[in-house]
């Protein structure tokens, strides 16, 4: 019974993203002190506390909930993520911590630049999703060179991007996104961390400049896993040719003009969005890595390529709404068989819709504000999973059919605008 106990304590722990006890090492008594130092320090609300609220002075400090030590008692890791706290911070005396976890609070004020100059062994810190604000000071002189995770996403910081970002050697991954940072960055200047794997800039005020030249400092930098530049201003798309390793790209949002380079289909083998620009030409066949594609909000005046479902045998959502699309919906698109959001319309697209049925996982299906003719195939009904329906505003015939589960609890929404529909919902009778 006891050890069914603990396995449930753990899995428990582990759901809710909390350290489990453990009882393997001993902290020492000027941890100790500095922890409860710091708890003293914090302004937070024991309602939604969960670590915090739990600490007691009788116990190791190495079993409170939110501490983590090595086998030696070091204090390495400290996750105080959404447990209420408020107001300001300063940092924790603990010479040996290495990861400072402090999302989802409600932290506010500056930026509490000494969690970066008093904590020498730091590798790690997660200020996002709380209310921080104001400028980051430009001469941080920063105590841990091994810093190789910052994340202050979804805050209110201003300014200039700090100088102390491209002087940190072991960064992997630099989150900044849905703040108010301002000014120009030239993306040749993360070029120096030769191992970063993820950048994120998206959503400030920024003014990213790119270079476009076949070899970049940035485009040499071979393990770039996660690459988020949506609205940063961009007027050419940068050179991503040599990143081979590229899983997502979010460029969607900026000032692009004219067609997509054909490189571009060698990366984004995850998550490739290029949504709200200005781009043109030819619709390009991704590659068939791929899982998602937003291609929505674009001017291509072209049709979609016949077998262009056949390059989405793994793709789950894929959107190319608003974007100048004519011609017809591919046949092809039933080979997507895992597709589960597909997004058509605002476009000019003619003929009949072809799907069959094949995409039995699809959850929402748009192909509204287009130019379609026909009857609504009967096949659509076999599909269980299916949510939501917009063929409204088309060029449509014939009876609404009224089979399967999901069919009869679409409401005219689904299909007004379409002069020749008629049967339920609709008031047309046929």
């Amino acid at each position: 019974m006891s050890v069914k106990i603990s396995t449930c304590i753990l899995l428990v722990s582990l759901f809710l993203g909390l350290h489990p006890i453990t009882t393997s090492s001993r902290c020492t008594d000027s941890q100790k002190s500095s922890l409860w130092s710091f708890k003293n320090d914090l302004k937070f609300d024991s309602e939604p506390s969960f670590k915090l609220s739990t600490w007691n002075l009788s116990m190791d400090c190495c079993e409170w909930w939110g501490v983590t030590c090595d086998e030696a008692g070091h204090l390495t890791e400290l996750s105080l993520n959404d447990d209420g706290i408020t107001g300001g911070i300063t940092s924790p005396h603990l010479k040996s911590l290495k990861l400072l976890n402090l999302a989802y609070n409600l932290l506010s004020g500056n930026f509490p630049e000494s969690l970066l100059t008093s904590l020498p062994s730091l590798e790690a810190l997660y200020l996002f999703n709380n209310k921080l604000s104001g400028p980051i000071r430009k001469d941080i002189r920063v105590a841990s060179y091994n810093l190789s995770a910052l994340d202050l996403s979804n805050n209110r910081l201003q300014g200039p991007l700090p100088e102390f970002i491209f002087k940190l050697p072991s960064i992997l991954t630099l989150k900044l996104p849905g703040n108010n940072f301002t000014g120009s960055v030239n993306l040749d200047g993360f070029g120096k961390f030769k191992n970063l794997y993820e950048l994120d800039l998206s959503y400030n005020n920024l003014t990213v400049i790119a270079n476009t030249k076949k070899s970049s400092s940035f485009s040499s930098l071979a393990k770039l896993d996660t690459l988020r530049l949506a609205s940063c201003k961009m007027q050419k798309i940068p050179n991503l040719k040599n990143q081979a390793s590229l899983r997502t790209l979010d460029l969607s949002d900026n000032r692009f003009k004219g067609e997509i380079p054909n490189w571009i289909w060698s990366v984004g083998n995850g998550v490739l969005d290029l949504s709200s620009n200005k781009l043109k030409g030819d619709i390009p066949v991704p590659p068939s890595e791929v899982i998602i594609v937003d291609f929505s909000n674009n001017k291509f005046g072209s049709s979609i390529p016949a077998d262009f479902g056949n390059a989405l045998s793994f793709v789950v959502s894929f959107s190319i709404s608003n974007s100048k699309v004519t011609g017809v919906i591919p046949g092809s698109i039933n080979n997507a068989r895992f597709l589960r959001f597909l997004d058509l319309s605002s476009n000019s697209l003619a003929g009949p819709i072809p799907l069959d049925g094949s995409t039995q996982s699809l959850e929402s299906l748009d192909l509204s504000v287009n130019k379609l003719s026909g009857r609504i195939p009967e096949q659509l009904t076999n599909i269980m999973t299916l949510e939501f329906l917009n063929v409204s505003y088309n060029r449509l015939s014939g009876k609404i059919p009224q089979g399967g589960a999901r069919f009869p609890t679409f409401s005219k929404l689904s299909f007004e605008g379409n002069k020749g529909l008629c049967g339920p919902p609709l008031s047309k009778t046929c």
